[in-house]
């Protein structure tokens, strides 16, 4: 049945008529006039086709029609109870929750081990679903299908917020026995071959980075060899190759000596970029959101 041209407050008092089987008691329980009640149940006997409410000596009693709307009205009644009932604040001990989060791998590295530890010590019963970061992140968003995105900072359409975590600066690392000269010319690495992090782009994108935005005001151009979406992944190829990888320095770092990997110096400064999360405007009041949302700014913050 279609709501249009009901006035669904008569449900309520319905439910009062039902439950007291009275006018009087009835007005009485909904602050309300008896004449108000009585013109409700008149405008309900119309709806329904039916008195709902008959003399028996000096009481009313129920009509068959009336008594079979005892049972659904009862649910509705407290569904909408259910709608309206203040939740209880959230307590991240108790709550039973499962958050998920699209983030490229090198913000996954940055913050899930410690987030684990927060997850034990303090919220045992919420879980995490996290993905790789979808091209169609800010989309995915607004259709709910993740609940935070983790990342560069970039432009967010309306109706999303952002918060900033934290500034990476970039570096260029080789193989240890790599033959470039440890402070190359720009023309000199131009030169040579890179492995490109690309996280969302398709292999049919054109293959570009802050690199090539840098050697491109001094008309330069360099050959991306290999692009990848993965940011882990990289210093195992240039590792194993010539390539040159340009990536944060906090994410190469460990493996400068794990992988024999050397850092190149280079004659200009490399640009930073900022590292966001974003989420839906509807989520910023949410506890439990705002709650996880606090949990990974601390943990960018005690860096």
């Amino acid at each position: 049945m279609q709501l249009r041209g009901i006035d669904t407050n008569l449900v309520v008092s319905l439910h009062a008529l039902l439950t007291h089987q009275s006018v009087t008691r009835a007005a009485k329980a909904m602050g309300l006039t008896q004449s108000s009640m009585s013109h409700a149940l008149g405008r309900l006997r119309t709806h329904f086709d039916d008195p709902l409410l008959v003399p028996a000596g000096r009481k009313l009693v129920l009509t068959e029609r009336a008594k079979a709307l005892v049972a659904p009205v009862n649910a509705v009644i407290a569904q909408l109870e259910g709608v309206f009932r203040n939740l209880p604040p959230f307590d991240p001990a108790t709550a039973v929750r499962t958050f998920r989060i699209a983030a490229t791998d090198n913000l996954e590295l940055y913050v899930l081990p410690e987030l684990a530890r927060v997850l034990a010590e303090t919220a045992p019963r919420i879980n995490l679903r996290v993905a790789a970061l979808p091209a169609d992140w800010a989309l995915a968003l607004q259709h709910g299908d993740i609940d935070l995105k983790l990342g560069r900072k970039a432009a967010v359409p309306e109706g999303l917020e952002s918060q900033d975590l934290s500034d990476e600066e970039l570096a260029c690392v080789v193989r240890a026995e790599h033959p470039v000269r440890a402070r190359p010319t720009l023309a000199e690495l131009a030169r040579l071959d890179h492995i490109l992090v690309a996280p969302t782009a398709l292999p049919s994108a054109p293959a570009s980075g802050v690199i090539d935005a840098l050697l491109a005001k001094h008309r330069l151009t360099r050959r991306i060899v290999m692009t990848v979406p993965h940011f882990l992944v990289a210093p195992f190829v240039v590792a194993a190759s010539d390539m040159v990888l340009t990536a944060p320095a906090r994410l190469v770092e460990p493996f400068v000596t794990l992988l024999g990997l050397r850092r190149l110096t280079l004659p200009v400064t490399l640009p930073t970029y900022t590292l966001s999360q974003v989420w839906a405007g509807r989520s910023s009041d949410d506890a439990g959101h705002r709650w996880l949302r606090d949990e990974i700014a601390k943990i960018f913050a005690a860096r």
